[in-house]
């Protein structure tokens, strides 16, 4: 990948048209969720689980 990055604004309403990118966007947020929990930014956590639980992504 050469360490180029980019990144993409999807709104939640958007996301949820479309079960397979919610299933998608759902594994990233658990992820995301992990990696900042370990970090201890627990204002950042209670973001990623607003978005978890507007998405209604499984447990």
């Amino acid at each position: 990948m050469g360490g180029n990055k980019f990144v993409v604004y999807i709104g939640q309403d958007a996301i949820k048209k479309h079960p397979e990118l919610v299933v998608k966007v759902c594994e990233v947020l658990r992820r995301i969720h992990e990696e900042t929990v370990n970090k201890g930014d627990m204002k950042r956590v209670q973001k990623i689980l607003k978005a978890i639980k507007y998405l209604n992504c499984p447990a």
